[in-house]
């Protein structure tokens, strides 16, 4: 026996405006309840995506330091640390040999650095800002990192030193585009991804 369901509607055969209205309101309910929870999703994966960039870039800063015996340096220039600037130069070496230092992913048809943001290229996080990179022999007091104009950025330092001293620091602004000075997504607040863990 087979069943057959029909809609029954009123005598033009169309939907009337109660109806149409009640489907909107549920439709907009619907996009405002996954609104955020998609923004949540599409936050989640740009942070680990920048904590896997982080985690490559580490390991091309590595593969130089073995190939030439020293890290990347920053270049100081009026008290002003360019570090991101000096990094994609060092990392652009040919002459080394483990080169290319970074993947294909991060790199132009050319075999250099991509930036599609700006000129002269950087190293940037999922949310198109430079990295934050200073060597050891950047990680003094009074050195600021030259970010876009802005000096204030400075080494991370604990209450013991220097973060990472003897190696490098490197960082994101993280979703919140503010300078944290490397406290991570476990500091309220904060939300930077370093290559190292505050203490503080």
């Amino acid at each position: 026996m087979v069943h057959r369901w029909r809609v029954v509607r009123g005598p033009s055969g169309a939907f009337t405006l109660v109806e149409l209205l009640v489907v909107v309101g549920v439709l907009a309910l619907l996009v405002g309840l996954l609104f955020p929870a998609l923004n949540s999703i599409r936050r989640s994966q740009k942070v680990k995506r920048t904590e896997a960039a982080i985690e490559t870039i580490s390991s091309a800063i590595e593969a130089y330091r073995n190939d030439y015996g020293l890290y990347p340096p920053c270049e100081l220039v009026e008290g002003l640390n360019r570090g991101n600037r000096s990094l994609v130069t060092c990392l652009n070496a040919r002459e080394g040999r483990s080169w290319p230092y970074l993947p294909s992913g991060f790199l132009d048809s050319e075999g250099n650095i991509r930036d599609e943001v700006g000129d002269p290229a950087l190293l940037r996080d999922e949310w198109e800002r430079p990295f934050v990179y200073f060597d050891t022999s950047a990680m003094r007091d009074g050195t600021a990192h030259d970010y876009e104009g802005n000096p204030a950025v400075r080494p991370a330092r604990g209450p013991t030193g220097f973060y990472n001293f003897g190696r490098f620091q490197l960082w994101s602004f993280g979703p919140n585009g503010r300078n944290d000075g490397g406290r991570g997504l476990h500091t309220e607040g904060a939300d930077d991804i370093a290559n190292f863990v505050r203490e503080d």
